[in-house]
């Protein structure tokens, strides 16, 4: 503050145009303190000029070397991108919407080769007469009902050309790693041919447990034969006979009557029955009647309720299916024959199977789920006691003679198979009037294959016929 009010009194802050006045008017006497102060500011901005000299001459000469290697190397580009602006994303501001710059970016001038709108135009007239042709496939598809089983891949452009041939195929990638270089030669033994391949070393496959393997163990029943089962009965008699007679030895139970019949009248009552004949005879008829009865109602308690017989029956018929069900599908040309409809559909609901009949012009599905032995009466029911072949198409009654003219009705099993649940419930018999609206039926309960292989038969068996 000092000099600075020095410096004013002086007239030094005046600009280097004006000439101060006062000092060359007036002479005027500094102090040595005053003149120190004074020497020492002024030396302190003459070595400040001269840094920043220094420092601009130095920036010059780099940014001159700079600019000389990039014109000799030819680095340098035509147009140089406009340095984009930092985007600074605020707390408050969400990061995943970009900031526009409010600057014009400057595009660079691109220019195109001969043609090249031309190929792309050739380009986009293939793709839509693939479009249109693809259209007019899922069309036809759709009509006929197989418009999933048709696979538009074929038509679909390949990202990979066909000539590109791999260096090594994908099978061999595993065995050979470095190429086809690696194969071994033929002259060479085999013991030292597989040298690093085969050690001392033992590999044990992961034991995996089967899908359908049951929860508890299953062991072979045994059967004994005839003579040893009555072997068996007389000895567990003669225990229990034994133990009874223990028992009324020791006074535990009192001893039965005597098991009297006419025929041993006699010899069990003797004197008795020579002096009362007729009294012996009512009280012997007495206990044989006691005997019948008792023996009626014991027959009565361990006979099954009307219920229990039933049960028992669904129990035989039923199988389980909680780890697989068996499945089948049988297609006829014609189920307009009442008798036979009904037939089909009772035997199902009397064996207790799942499943669907479809009914649709001349492919007609039977779909039915089960355990094998279901399956095997279903089996027989369908291919052998029907009488198909009887029946002509169009008419209820069956044909009298093999020579009337006519297409014949047909059953054939198309398939069967394992499946791991049940599709179905109970049995019931579905109209379908389009292909495309059976298939959808049989696709909610997610078989809608089933159609399509049916489908494919009837094809099949037409070109052969044909």
């Amino acid at each position: 503050m000092a000099i600075e009010e020095r410096k004013r009194q002086l007239n030094l802050t005046a600009r280097p145009g004006i000439v101060a006045q006062a000092v060359i008017s007036k002479a005027s006497k500094l102090n040595t303190k005053e003149a120190s102060m004074f020497m020492n500011y002024s030396m302190e901005k003459i070595n400040r000029v001269k840094e920043l000299k220094e420092k601009l001459a130095q920036r010059t000469a780099s940014v001159a070397q700079l600019i000389k290697k990039e014109t000799d190397s030819g680095a340098l580009s035509k147009t140089k991108p406009a340095d984009e602006p930092e985007q600074k994303i605020v707390e408050y501001l969400d990061p995943r919407i970009s900031l526009k710059s409010a600057q014009r970016k400057q595009r660079a001038i691109v220019f195109h080769d001969k043609g090249e709108f031309e190929k792309l135009a050739q380009r986009e007239r293939a793709k839509a007469r693939l479009s249109i042709l693809q259209a007019e496939i899922t069309q036809i598809a759709k009509k006929t009902g197989m418009s999933s089983s048709v696979k538009l891949a074929m038509l679909t452009p390949s990202s990979s050309a066909i000539s590109d041939v791999p260096l090594v195929e994908w099978w061999d990638e595993v065995v050979l790693s470095g190429g086809y270089d690696m194969i071994p030669d033929e002259n060479i033994d085999s013991d030292n041919k597989y040298v690093k391949t085969i050690t001392n070393l033992v590999e044990h496959p992961i034991q995996l447990k089967p899908p359908d393997e049951p929860l508890q163990p299953q062991y072979l029943k045994v059967y004994l034969t005839s003579r040893e089962r009555k072997k068996i009965r007389r000895q567990n008699r003669k225990e229990a006979q034994k133990e009874q007679t223990e028992k009324i030895r020791l006074g535990l139970i009192k001893a039965p009557e005597p098991k009297v019949k006419l025929s041993n009248l006699m010899r069990v009552l003797g004197s008795d029955a020579v002096q009362d004949p007729t009294k012996v005879e009512a009280h012997v008829r007495k206990q044989m009647a006691d005997r019948q009865r008792k023996h009626e109602v014991a027959n009565q308690q361990r006979k099954l309720t009307k219920e229990q017989r039933s049960e028992k029956k669904i129990r035989k018929i039923k199988e389980d299916t909680s780890l697989a069900v068996h499945m089948t599908v049988y297609k006829v040309k014609s189920l307009t024959h009442p008798a036979k409809k009904f037939k089909v559909e009772m035997n199902a609901k009397q064996l207790h199977m799942t499943g669907l009949i479809l009914l649709h012009n001349n492919i007609n599905l039977v779909i039915v789920e089960g355990g094998p032995k279901q399956q095997k009466a279903f089996k027989n029911l369908m291919l052998n006691r029907i009488k198909w072949a009887d029946e002509i198409i169009g008419q209820k009654k069956e044909a009298e003679n093999k020579d009337t003219p006519g297409e014949r009705n047909d059953c054939s099993l198309i398939w069967e198979g394992i499946q791991k649940r049940r599709n179905f419930g109970e049995v019931k018999c579905m109209v379908a009037t389009l292909e495309k609206q059976a298939r959808e039926v049989l696709e909610k309960y997610g078989v809608a294959h089933l159609w399509d292989l049916a489908y494919s038969t009837s094809l099949l068996a037409d070109e052969t016929n044909s």
